[in-house]
């Protein structure tokens, strides 16, 4: 019987400063795609640590859920 393994290929591993990092840049706002693109990951890295760090109450929702800020740009 063979078995799935979701996300096999993606780097799950964090370190402290990075993650801190990550966790200020969702603070102020920075979307999903900015954050990929400040971190030096792709964006299901991205998704996947916002998923593990709400479960795990390291961080709110917040307005403009993924998108933060960058949703208020796009309204104007």
């Amino acid at each position: 019987m063979s078995v799935y393994i979701a996300h096999e290929n993606s780097n799950l591993d964090w370190k402290p400063k990075e993650l801190q990092k990550f966790r200020n840049l969702w603070n102020e706002g920075f979307s999903i795609q900015d954050i990929a693109k400040k971190l030096k990951r792709p964006e299901i890295e991205i998704g996947l640590i916002i998923l593990d760090q709400a479960h795990k109450g390291k961080i709110k929702p917040r307005f403009g859920g993924l998108m933060g800020f960058a949703i208020m740009a796009e309204a104007q």
